[in-house]
């Protein structure tokens, strides 16, 4: 007699969870799409020379970062021969300017004197304008001495600057990809020789559509992804203004940071994003299709609405927006 209360009150509990185990809420339509790319270099640059010659020394092979020394160094004998011989012309000319400057002094002097004797009546005219023209013509070599100065010195700039171009840089702890040129080579400027790569920083090249790229903007500055299965943090780098015709989709790329593995190319990032679509979704065990004639009855009111499904996943439907079934209705099924 006892036990009878009891067995009572569970079965009203059985009742309430049953209840509640049979409604279930509009949401807001939308599916989950996992975005898949793969890393590549932030930046590129191809490597060539500007001068033409004979290579002497290749410093870095395929998969090699550079550091303090040149990618390639050609062979500079020649440039060293043309170097020695300006220098030996610059000391040539220096030596005339220093002889052209003690004329000009002595010749400064003895006009002073000639001008000095005319002005006393000791000396005529004529003497002295000699020696003004005299000292005019030394003026001039003067000049002319000065000015070949100045274009064996400009030669001599243009040679250092021509040689340390010899030795072909590429940009620090950037790592070669690919080697066009070897030791012996007679090169050409402006020819490839190599190709180097940024690795530093990573991005993935994605191709999205209109909705994929709003979901993706909408996750912020900065969002969670995983590259080879590691938690990483993302941001979008670039967005492509113009529309890619061949795929019909918006090229762009994102900027992987913090990466703790080795930086390469072709690692593999997937994001999750949830696009947001036409209609509302709600749950398939919330639908009665009879004759197929769909309906859905709100839990407050208990009145069957019939509903057009337009879409189906992952247990539930997507069905066309209607005014009495706003986002966050609660269904449930008829009685009996």
């Amino acid at each position: 007699m006892k036990m009878i209360p009891v067995v009572g009150c569970l079965l009203v509990f059985a009742l309430q969870m049953t209840v509640a185990a049979e409604e279930w809420r509009v949401e807001q339509a939308g599916k989950e799409v996992l975005l898949r790319g793969y890393t590549r270099s932030i930046t590129s640059a191809l490597i060539s020379s500007e001068v033409s010659g004979r290579v002497q020394k290749v410093n870095y092979d395929i998969g090699d970062r550079i550091v303090e020394k040149p990618f390639a160094e050609i062979d500079v004998t020649f440039i060293d021969f043309d170097l020695q011989s300006t220098r030996i012309a610059l000391a040539r000319v220096e030596t005339r300017l220093h002889q052209a400057q003690s004329r000009v002094d002595y010749l400064t002097k003895e006009l002073k004197r000639k001008e000095t004797l005319f002005e006393k009546g000791r000396s005529t005219e004529v003497t002295r304008d000699a020696a003004s023209q005299e000292l005019d013509q030394a003026l001039l070599d003067q000049e002319l001495i000065l000015e070949e100065q100045q274009s064996l010195t400009i030669s001599l700039d243009q040679l250092v600057e021509k040689k340390r171009r010899h030795a072909i840089p590429g940009h620090r702890e950037w790592v070669v990809t690919d080697k066009k040129v070897e030791i012996g080579e007679i090169i050409q400027p402006g020819a490839p020789l190599a190709v180097i790569q940024d690795y530093r920083e990573l991005v993935v090249p994605l191709a999205v559509s209109n909705e994929e790229l709003i979901a993706i903007q909408q996750k912020g500055g900065a969002f969670d992804a995983r590259l080879e299965g590691l938690p990483v943090t993302a941001s979008i780098y670039h967005v492509n203004p113009e529309f890619n015709e061949k795929t019909r989709k918006i090229d762009i790329k994102l900027l992987i940071r913090q990466y703790p593995e080795e930086h390469r190319g072709g690692l593999r990032l997937t994001v999750p994003v949830m696009i947001q679509m036409a209609g509302v979704k709600i749950p398939e065990a919330a639908v009665v299709n009879r004759y197929e004639n769909p309906k859905v009855y709100p839990a407050a009111t208990g009145k069957e609405i019939p509903i057009s499904i337009l879409d189906s996943s992952d247990g539930h439907v997507i069905i066309a927006e209607h005014e009495q079934l706003p986002v966050g209705t609660l269904l449930t099924k008829p009685k009996g």
